[in-house]
């Protein structure tokens, strides 16, 4: 019976949100001409360890998942689209410079490189009217949300339980209207 204590436990935990104290704030989704613009921030992202890893030269990357859902009353929302933006800094020790990057689906989106760590961090978490989706991929009158979530840390548990620290998912609802 030990066994399934331990494995409820995990599974609690692998279900809970955000144990790691981050959080997504400020959601919104802006339908601008043919495009979808998503606005959001994080707060609570670095923790001791994280900013360790970064002063020490490590690459840390930071990986967030954005859905686009439209309600349906009778039946689940559907998944319209989803991406994936991920963000990842180097610290050079000789140059006392930050490398960043920006991925959307894997395709690189900006670049920079800074010296100031609130800048840094400013990059790594705030996403400010990013082109993620077309109005091509939602139908005029219907009711859409977006839901966004962020790993900071991928991790296991017991080295067989996937376990993500990071920001639970967050919800921002909208109406297509063209």
């Amino acid at each position: 019976m030990n066994w399934l204590r331990a494995a409820w436990s995990a599974g609690a935990l692998a279900l809970a949100p955000s144990l790691f104290g981050a959080e997504i704030v400020e959601l919104v989704p802006v339908v601008r001409e043919e495009s979808i613009f998503v606005s959001f921030r994080v707060e609570g992202a670095f923790d001791e360890t994280i900013a360790h890893d970064i002063e020490t030269g490590l690459e840390v990357n930071f990986r967030y998942n954005i859905q686009l859902k439209q309600v349906r009353r009778m039946w689940p929302d559907r998944t319209t689209s989803q991406r994936e933006i991920r963000t990842t800094v180097t610290y050079d020790n000789l140059t006392q410079r930050y490398s960043l990057t920006r991925m959307v689906d894997g395709e690189i989106d900006q670049t920079e490189v800074v010296a100031d760590v609130a800048e840094m961090r400013r990059f790594m978490t705030t996403f400010e009217s990013i082109r993620l989706f077309g109005v091509s991929e939602v139908t005029p009158n219907e009711e859409y949300y977006l839901r966004a979530n962020g790993v900071m840390k991928e991790g296991n548990l017991l080295l067989l339980i996937p376990w993500n620290q990071g920001a639970g998912w967050r919800t921002a609802y909208f109406t297509y209207l063209p």
